[in-house]
Order: structure tokens, then C-alpha cells, then sequence
């Protein structure tokens, strides 16, 4: 992992988003040598497709997936570090996806975005690791493209700090869940988040070998959908974007 370059903090909702959304960009783009810290929000978790994932099943569950995210953090090149939020099927008890797939829902009233704001203002200011105690220089934070609870809590809670913090942030584009959004559906969401928001490309067309390398560190979460969202990447050539406000990438980045 970069030992020498910039201090960035990728903020992931579940164990896997991160290099599923930005690993080409840790590989060979824009993260590439720079010093990447990925800060898991919900980690208390139960999803899997090998089995049925009851509530029981989620100190297993959390304990396998914390072994996936250690393998892709060596593969991938970042240090990562895990906060104890239940994920929305542990919260709602209810595994049917249309009740937390949801592009249209109004999060305005859910107390989890003032949590996680406070949480985020925390990550902006605190030492960056227990190696270098300066802040990070740039908080990546996820779009919730695509609709997901989890993904669009942290998204409006990023939003909701962007004027009070110092540091820069900005949004990936959440995958696999991105694949299955038409570039107007993009432009509307982010708008709901922030009509200054424009996108910028940060890594070169997503490779098939990146891809692996994903699946490979993920086994208990390649689903069909999954695969098929890499599928459809690989086939528009889709390469990995980060949206900004104008001037708040850092001219390094």
C-alpha cells in the first residue's frame, strides 16, 4: 500500500464496497500510491448467499466477512477498520430487497443520518492511523446510486456535513448497483444530494482482472446480480468515477 503518497479515507458502507466500487482506481488509478484507509460503517452483518441469513447467524457472518475484507485489503492495498451499525436486514428483520433497494426513499427523518454524520465529522478530524496522526487529506464518500438504504444513509449524511468540515469530500459511484442505472438516473440522484455535484473519471476502463480480484476476496457475496453488473461494466467500458463539487478536488487527486 502507498506509504508515501496522500491520506484517504474511503468511507464503506458494508464490508466489500469499497474495492467493489473503486478497485480499479486502487489498482491503477486515482488511489493508486496514495495512503488508503477504508472506514466500514455498518459492521455488524448477516448477508451472505451461502445460506439463509437469520439474525442468529450474524456474529458468524460478520466474523467471515471481516476475513474477506482482510483478504482484499492485501490484494487491494489499504488498511481498514470497522464500526459496530447493525446493516438494514439486522435493523428491519426483513430480507425481502424491495424494502431496502429503494431509489425514491426519503431518508430526511431516519435518525441514522445524524449518527452518521456525527460519526463522519469524527473520521474527518481524528489522526488518520496510529502511524501518521495527521487528518486525511480527502473523504470518499458513497453516492447511493442504485438505491440502497445503507449506501444512501451515509450518502445524505456526507452531504448533510460538506460545508462544515474541512476536509474535501466526495462520492463514488456505488456498484454493482450502478451498472443497472441509466446516466440520467445518475444525474437525478446526485441532484438530490447536491446540483453542484458533476462526475470525474478516476480510474482507466475497468479491467477484468480487477474484477477477479474482487470475487475472489468476496466468495460469500457473488451473486448473479454481482456478476452480471461486472459484466455490464466490462461491456460500456465503464471506468470508475468520483463526484465533486466544483473545486473540491484537490489538485492532487
Amino acid at each position: 500500500m502507498g506509504s508515501t503518497g496522500r491520506r484517504i479515507v474511503v468511507i464503506s458502507p458494508h464490508f466489500d464496497d469499497a474495492p467493489l466500487s473503486l478497485g480499479e482506481s486502487m489498482r491503477r488509478g486515482s488511489l493508486a500510491g496514495n495512503k488508503v484507509r477504508v472506514r466500514i460503517a455498518f459492521g455488524r452483518t448477516n448477508w451472505t448467499t451461502w445460506f439463509h441469513p437469520t439474525l442468529s447467524r450474524a456474529r458468524l457472518v460478520s466474523l467471515w466477512r471481516a476475513m474477506e475484507e482482510s483478504l482484499a485489503s492485501l490484494i487491494f492495498g489499504y488498511r481498514w477498520t470497522a464500526a459496530r451499525w447493525d446493516e438494514v436486514v439486522l435493523r428491519s428483520g426483513d430480507l425481502d430487497a424491495s424494502k431496502f433497494v429503494d431509489v425514491d426513499a426519503d431518508l430526511s427523518d431516519d435518525p441514522l443520518v445524524s449518527e452518521l454524520a456525527i460519526w463522519l465529522r469524527d473520521v474527518c478530524s481524528a489522526p488518520f492511523d496510529t502511524r501518521d496522526h495527521a487528518p486525511a487529506e480527502l473523504i470518499l464518500a458513497p453516492a447511493g446510486i442504485g438505491g440502497h438504504r445503507d449506501h444512501m444513509l451515509l450518502a445524505f449524511a456526507a452531504a448533510r456535513i460538506i460545508d462544515d468540515v474541512g476536509t474535501p469530500i466526495g462520492f463514488y459511484e456505488d456498484r454493482p448497483y450502478v451498472a443497472y442505472v441509466s446516466p440520467e438516473g445518475r444525474l437525478r440522484h446526485m441532484a438530490r444530494l447536491d446540483t453542484l455535484l458533476s462526475p470525474t473519471d478516476v480510474s482507466p476502463p475497468i479491467r477484468r482482472s480487477t474484477q477477479w480480484m474482487a470475487r475472489m476476496a468476496y466468495p460469500s457475496q457473488m451473486s448473479d446480480y454481482f456478476i452480471e453488473a461486472m459484466e455490464a461494466d466490462r461491456d460500456s467500458n465503464d471506468s470508475e468515477s468520483i463526484w465533486f463539487r466544483p473545486g473540491d478536488r484537490p489538485d492532487w487527486f
